[in-house]
């Protein structure tokens, strides 16, 4: 069951929504990217984050990929945006636990637009002279 589903449903998910982007415009951090206007990939990232299946099917991971390139987002800038997003859901009443598969979900965007951190790479495939093998 989707987090959408879990916080029940279109009403708990638009009152989340509205929540997170009057934090998100009040940020003068993040005022190039939620200025008066909420951008249609800024939506299909929450969008996404609440509800990974249907988002998928409504093509939100492409948008959200999309924004995120076009934005050249920045890790600290996505860290503050699942910062204001568990901050409404904490408002709402959601459980900490459903929070937490939400950042999980945009952590999922974060990777494939961002990259994988370098962190995340091993260096298993490195011989004894720091090449990498064939």
């Amino acid at each position: 069951m989707s987090a959408y589903e879990r916080i029940g449903g279109e009403a708990a998910a638009q009152s989340v929504i509205d929540d997170f982007f009057q934090r998100a415009q009040g940020d003068e951090r993040l005022a190039g990217l939620f200025g008066g206007e909420i951008p249609p990939g800024a939506r299909a990232v929450v969008a996404g984050a609440l509800d990974p299946e249907a988002g998928e099917a409504r093509g939100d991971l492409e948008l959200a990929q999309v924004w995120f390139g076009a934005n050249a987002l920045e890790d600290d800038e996505l860290d503050l945006i699942i910062g204001h997003l568990a901050a409404a859901l904490e408002a709402a009443g959601i459980s900490d636990e459903i929070a937490a598969d939400v950042a999980d979900q945009i952590e999922l965007l974060r990777d494939l637009a961002l990259g994988p951190d370098e962190e995340d790479f091993d260096d298993e495939d490195e011989d004894e002279e720091g090449e990498v093998a064939a």
